[in-house]
C-alpha cells in the first residue's frame, strides 16, 4: 500500500504544520518526518521481536516522544500519532497506480498486503474490490517470526506460493515474500542501490514496468 501504490510524503505538510506550529518550514517538515521514520525502525525492530503485539499506532506514538524529547518539543504525542494515522488514509495514489490497477484486476487476482493498522488505509482500493491483508488483522508484521500474512496470502487462493507475486518497496517486502517462496519484486521509484544479502526476484522503477514483466 504505502509508498507503492500511495505516496505517504503527499501529506507531509499536513502533517507537521499543526506539529510544528509557527516553527513550520518544509526542510525542517522533511528532517522531522526522516528522523521519526528512523525511530520508527528501531522502535518496531524492538518492540516486533516481543509480544503482545503492537499496533503501528503504538509505534508511532512511541517515536514521537523520542522525536519531542530530542527536539525539546512539548506537543502531545498522542494527538501527534492521531494526525499521522489520519492523514495516512489521505495519501495521494502515485501517478501510474491507477492505471496500474484497471489494467491488471481484470486480468488476475489482485490482492493488498500491508504493514498497517485498520484505521490507516486510504479507502481507493474499495473501487477495486482488492482484498486486504493486514498486520492487524494477522497479529503479524511482514518478515517477523511468524510471517503470517505471507504465509496466509497464498492459502487463501489455492495455489502454489511460486505462482504469487508480490510488489513492494521495502526489504521487509522482499525478504518476507521470498521466505515463503513467493516471487518479489522490488519496486525501486528513486533507483536506490540495494544492500542486502536476500536479492529480489525482479526490480522495476514503476508499476508501468510490470505489463512486459507479468
Amino acid at each position: 500500500m504505502f509508498q507503492t501504490l500511495v505516496n505517504v510524503n503527499s501529506r507531509r505538510e499536513y502533517v507537521w504544520r499543526p506539529i510544528l506550529n509557527g516553527f513550520f518550514t518544509s526542510d525542517l517538515a522533511e528532517q522531522c518526518g526522516e528522523r521519526l521514520l528512523e525511530l520508527f525502525w528501531d522502535h518496531s525492530s524492538d518492540l516486533r521481536s516481543t509480544k503482545p503485539f503492537h499496533l503501528t499506532q503504538d509505534i508511532y506514538k512511541r517515536c514521537f516522544e523520542s522525536l519531542f524529547r530530542e527536539k525539546g518539543m512539548t506537543y502531545d504525542p498522542l494527538e501527534a500519532t492521531r494526525i499521522l494515522i489520519s492523514e495516512h488514509t489521505h495519501s495521494e495514489l502515485y501517478e501510474d497506480t491507477a492505471g496500474f490497477l484497471e489494467g491488471v484486476v481484470n486480468k488476475y487476482k489482485v490482492c493488498i498486503v500491508s504493514d498497517t493498522d485498520e484505521a490507516m488505509l486510504p479507502k481507493f482500493y474499495l473501487d477495486y474490490r482488492l482484498r486486504i491483508f493486514t498486520s492487524e488483522q494477522y497479529q503479524s508484521y511482514k518478515n517477523d517470526d511468524h510471517n503470517a500474512m505471507f504465509k496466509q496470502l497464498p492459502l487463501t487462493y489455492h495455489v502454489n506460493p511460486s505462482q504469487v507475486i508480490h510488489i513492494g518497496d521495502s526489504i521487509s517486502d522482499v525478504v518476507g515474500a521470498k521466505r515463503e517462496g513467493i516471487v518479489s519484486c522490488w519496486l525501486n521509484r528513486e533507483r536506490r542501490s540495494w544492500g542486502h544479502e536476500v536479492k529480489p526476484d525482479f526490480v522495476i522503477h514503476s508499476l508501468r514496468d510490470l505489463d512486459t514483466l507479468l
